[in-house]
């Protein structure tokens, strides 16, 4: 459907500029770092709720605050800002926007409206009630708007505002424990299976479902490993059998279009996700995606409005993956590695020095692989084999 002229104008700049990052060599133009910090309103924040912003608005604004290095992470109109001024304060003292502060558009997509109709004791209209087909409970009836209703709004950063609290900088976040856990819950229950078993590349193959992978020890840091295994995991989420999407099951090879739409989508799923769960992956994992960087380029400048497509779907596989791994038996893996922890900090006698483990000791990081596939309850004799197979998988990862 065709967009108002000015959401049209905004998005067609909006496409240039990451066109012009790309073809000046930025590794990409999201790295903002606003890791584990993902975008959200200010209003929403304030009441202690948790209102993030989503797909294109969360690519747009993440772009804005790369571009002006905003560095709080809530954002709110200038009618949400007036709301919290305060009667008797002298405006120097009210929440503001600063003088000569600029906006930045997002969009607000209605694909629904409540039907209403007149009460006839009030005289009011009020939400049409019907029975819901499943629970038989009455429920506000809507209709299905085509085309949706577009509106653009306009928001300013945090940093823009004056007299507002400083934003939180842990509590809104996860720590590093159960980022790991987030991102070890995803690799666990991903559908499709995942081998650690490449030595200088890493891919999904639609013909047996798997991811491939090198060992977390070929990469730099932990940040690396996993954004990289969520953006092939995020290619997984196009199989048939799933999402089903034009660039997996219909794809014209490395350096087509529909290739490079792919890829677009699974880094910015990489993103999304890393954004969310607070994994930074590193300006390696950027460099590992210089030969897409030019096709990435070449669609968006031929079309604009291709990037923010690749951005709702890639909010479409974030969800996918949140619902259908990570979320899925995250509690369930973080028991047994708090149970491993316990288990090893009771040990009094070690096993004897292995070679192996002794060089596993030396990495610089340890993912928490190991924790997902100890068992509940291991007999004495298993503990020592327990360790040995975690270090094998420590080492190699390969199933």
């Amino acid at each position: 459907m065709p967009l108002p002229p000015k959401i049209q104008e905004e998005r067609e700049a909006l496409a240039k500029r990451v066109v012009e990052d790309i073809r000046s060599g930025k590794p990409f133009f999201w790295d903002s770092g606003h890791y584990g910090h993902p975008h959200r309103n200010l209003i929403a924040d304030l009441q202690g709720k948790d209102m993030k912003y989503h797909g294109i608005n969360n690519m747009m604004l993440t772009v804005a605050a790369d571009q002006f290095d905003f560095k709080d992470t809530r954002w709110a109109t200038f009618n949400q800002v007036k709301s919290l001024q305060k009667a008797g304060l002298p405006f120097e003292k009210q929440p503001h926007i600063k003088k000569g502060a600029k906006g930045i558009p997002i969009e607000y997509w209605q694909y629904t409206k409540t039907l209403m109709e007149k009460d006839p004791k009030t005289g009011k209209l009020v939400p049409k009630m019907e029975p819901d087909p499943e629970t038989g409970r009455m429920r506000p009836a809507v209709r299905r708007l085509n085309p949706p209703l577009v509106r653009r709004y306009i928001v300013f950063n945090g940093d823009q505002i004056a007299n507002i609290p400083p934003e939180r900088p842990h509590d809104i976040t996860i720590d590093e424990k159960d980022r790991n856990a987030a991102m070890e819950a995803m690799i666990a229950n991903s559908e499709a299976k995942v081998r650690f078993d490449q030595k200088d590349r890493n891919f999904y193959r639609v013909n047996e479902d798997c991811v491939h992978v090198m060992p977390s020890e070929e990469f730099k840091s932990l940040g690396a490993f996993y954004g990289t295994v969520a953006h092939e995991i995020a290619h997984s989420t196009g199989a048939e059998s799933r999402m089903n999407r034009e660039g997996i099951t219909n794809s014209d090879g490395f350096g087509g279009p529909i290739y490079a739409k792919e890829e677009l989508r699974a880094e910015m799923t990489s993103m999304f996700l890393g954004q969310e769960y607070g994994i930074a992956p590193g300006k390696e994992h950027y460099e590992n995606h210089v030969a897409y960087l030019q096709s990435w380029a070449e669609v968006i400048e031929k079309d604009p409005d291709e990037l923010f497509r690749a951005a709702a779907e890639a909010q479409k596989m974030t969800d996918y993956i949140k619902e259908h791994m990570i979320e899925r038996d995250m509690q369930k893996v973080q028991t047994k590695t708090d149970e491993h922890v316990a288990e090893m900090a009771a040990r009094t006698v070690e096993p004897a020095p292995q070679p192996e483990l002794e060089k596993a000791k030396k990495r610089d990081f340890k993912p928490i692989h190991r924790s997902i596939t100890i068992p509940d309850k291991p007999k004495r004799k298993r503990r020592v084999a327990v360790r040995r197979t975690t270090t094998d998988k420590t080492k190699g990862m390969s199933r």
